[in-house]
């Protein structure tokens, strides 16, 4: 469980009162440590939101990144929908892929030729994606929305051809991928807790050593 930074502040008060210090310089003291605490919540925050964005990027879930965001009041990395796995199923492609195809020549069905990258050619997602994640999250401490990109690969090209002879539940099929974020989002969550209960501690002590 988080830090509770209300009770810390009252206990901090609590501790100036008890030492006689008067009350303009108490409110003071809680001004200024609430302003410390706040600014540690905002920057942990933020490395905890780069440090999730960088396991999106290294299993390419562009849907988890976009759904990344701080909840300050509990201390810990959450998505929107508050799902963590983004396991993606098979996705036949044929249907897609023959849409405007042209007729083979004896009647018998469609082909389409497909440009298809070098299969040693890999987007440079990761790259791409954590930069542009943090412009997004960025933004988003000020409530703004933003949607992340994906970089298309670059380089060569091959050819295939997709006809509709071929099996659509075997042929220009994307494989299944496991994208379950539950482990590591878990361990973010509480190294970034308990970092972040140290430095409260931390502030709060600062002013309480101080009198």
């Amino acid at each position: 469980m988080a830090t509770n930074v209300f009770f810390e502040l009252d206990r901090l008060r609590d501790h100036l009162k008890i030492r006689g210090v008067d009350d303009q310089t108490i409110n003071i003291i809680i001004s200024r440590a609430r302003s410390e605490i706040e600014a540690a919540v905002s920057a942990r925050g933020q490395e905890a939101i780069d440090e999730a964005v960088e396991v999106g990027a290294q299993k390419e879930s562009a849907d988890f990144i976009n759904q990344l965001r701080f909840d300050t009041l509990n201390f810990e990395v959450v998505t929107e929908s508050g799902q963590l796995n983004f396991d993606e199923p098979p996705r036949p492609m044929l249907p897609f892929l023959l849409k405007n195809a042209k007729p083979i020549k004896n009647g018998s069905g469609v082909y389409k030729v497909i440009p298809v990258g070098k299969p040693s050619v890999k987007p440079s997602f990761a790259t791409n994606i954590v930069d542009e994640q943090r412009r997004i999250s960025a933004e988003r401490m000020e409530n703004a929305k933003a949607r992340a990109r994906v970089i298309a690969p670059v380089g060569s090209q091959i050819f295939k051809t997709a006809t509709s002879k071929q099996d659509p539940q075997q042929k220009w099929v994307q494989p299944a991928k496991e994208k379950d974020f539950t482990e590591e989002v878990e361990a973010i969550n509480q190294n970034l807790r308990s970092s972040l209960d140290d430095t409260i501690r931390d502030i709060i002590r600062t002013y309480e050593d101080m009198y």
